[in-house]
């Protein structure tokens, strides 16, 4: 039986949630859409679409943050980290990760923690509980957990050559 790497894991997971972000995105277009064509096409407003043009950018939002953290396209200030000696950057590289890890696994506790306290609020102008919006911190957060241990578990780290 052959294994399947932790990379692999996050190679797939990560084709995945773009897969969901493009969904996502083209549903927001199309609500979008719909709420200006509606308002001043037929000059009645659709009472949903703004809100739900707003769900779907905050889940767009958050996977996105996952995927830029697989991508290792977050934005950053490299002036001082692209002059360190590159033993120097590596270190610092994953103390930086280690933070990060440990400011997601309070973003997801918190997320998780706050999920029963949305449950009982429904949303203004959709017929669903609040809790379906804010599922996305707790999903983003283990997605940025994951890929960021992969990345320090898998050697990722190592320092970059110079250009």
């Amino acid at each position: 039986m052959k294994s399947v790497s932790w990379v692999t894991v996050a190679k797939g997971l990560d084709r995945l949630v773009s897969g969901v972000v493009m969904a996502l995105l083209i549903g927001m277009i199309i609500t979008t859409s719909a709420g200006v064509l509606w308002r001043y096409g037929f000059n009645s407003a659709l009472s949903w679409s703004e809100e739900l043009s707003r769900f779907l950018l905050v889940w767009v939002s958050f996977l996105g943050a996952a995927m830029a953290t697989y991508r290792g396209s977050h934005i950053g200030i490299a002036v001082v980290f692209d002059r360190m000696p590159a033993r120097t950057q590596l270190w610092v590289g994953r103390i930086v990760d280690g933070m990060v890890i440990c400011y997601m696994v309070a973003v997801l506790a918190g997320g998780i923690k706050m999920l029963p306290f949305v449950h009982v609020r429904v949303a203004a102008t959709l017929p669903f509980h609040m809790n379906v919006p804010y599922f996305v911190m707790p999903v983003s957060a283990a997605l940025i957990i994951f890929y960021m241990l992969v990345h320090l578990l898998a050697g990722a780290g190592q320092p970059k050559e110079p250009s």
